[in-house]
């Protein structure tokens, strides 16, 4: 499985109101530096996968919004979140050590990239 398909594997399990890290999502697939990969493999959804993967649910370490590339657009972002009972701040932050979800199942997302 591509890269990128696994990281989408990985990403749908992300419950509303919850949100994982890039390198969170890196480390899952065993690749604990590829936190960067992670966030192009987002932002390379089309709009038609956009829909069915959360990428919204993915934030930087510091639990903000990165507001990096074409899909991830830091307002629709925060709205989003927001739609799901995510609180930020004025500086797009949200409480990450109460938020973070990490239980992702490996499954069928292991294997060449």
């Amino acid at each position: 499985m591509r890269f990128d398909e696994r990281v989408y594997a990985l990403v749908v399990q992300i419950p509303a109101g919850r949100v994982s890290t890039y390198g969170d999502v890196a480390a899952a697939l065993g690749s604990p530096r590829a936190a960067r990969q992670v966030g192009f493999a987002l932002a390379r959804l089309t709009h038609e996968r956009a829909e069915e993967v959360p990428w919204h649910r993915v934030i930087n370490a510091r639990g903000m919004i990165s507001g990096q590339g074409d899909l991830m657009r830091p307002e629709l972002q925060r709205e989003l979140l927001m739609s799901e009972g995510v609180v930020l701040s004025s500086s797009r932050r949200c409480a990450l050590d109460r938020l973070r979800f990490l239980d992702f199942k490996l499954g069928d997302t292991a294997g060449a990239s």
